[in-house]
């Protein structure tokens, strides 16, 4: 998945520092977020990052889900600018087998743009209650951080089936 240099080809410095993985993101929380039910909540929130044309990115969330009763299930994402921006990466609904327990999760996707144009958003991690009667939220501290990542990985020429970033 390396982006290729043609025989006889010189490397200049802005194709060497474009090697992938390239780090665009990192935004970590190291403290719980809040209580919510069914509504979807926001928990992080990036700064703008810019999905540049034709680029192919690996979009991060990891962290904790934890609730107050046993048996509930949550299902995180990372959205475009809200809650109700495009879905770039959804979770496997995350089981929580006992009520103040943390349970790790790490979700990942590769998101390609593919527009013609560079698009720029602050991307936000969100987290639900999809079944149970608990207060869920996502648990985070100093020493197990939850953090949204995007990293750029090449050309989106090189994943046809990709989630499209508009």
């Amino acid at each position: 998945m390396p982006d290729t240099v043609l025989a006889g080809q010189l490397i200049t410095a802005d194709m060497w520092n474009r090697r992938a993985p390239v780090l665009k993101n990192y935004t970590p929380i190291t403290a719980n977020s809040s209580n919510t039910t069914t509504v979807e909540t926001v928990a992080i929130t990036t700064a703008s990052v810019t999905f540049e044309t034709g680029r192919a990115y690996r979009v991060i969330l990891r962290g904790l889900g934890q609730s107050s009763v046993a048996e509930d299930t949550m299902t995180m994402r990372v959205r475009k600018t809200n809650t109700s921006g495009q879905v770039l990466l959804e979770s496997f609904r995350i089981y929580i087998p006992a009520g103040g327990v943390n349970v790790d999760y790490y979700s990942a996707q590769v998101c390609t743009n593919t527009t013609g144009a560079d698009v720029s958003a602050a991307l936000v991690g969100t987290y639900v209650r999809n079944t149970g009667t608990g207060n869920c939220f996502m648990a985070a501290s100093a020493t197990h951080v939850s953090y949204i990542q995007v990293e750029d990985i090449g050309p989106a020429s090189d994943f046809p089936s990709a989630v499209a970033i508009i």
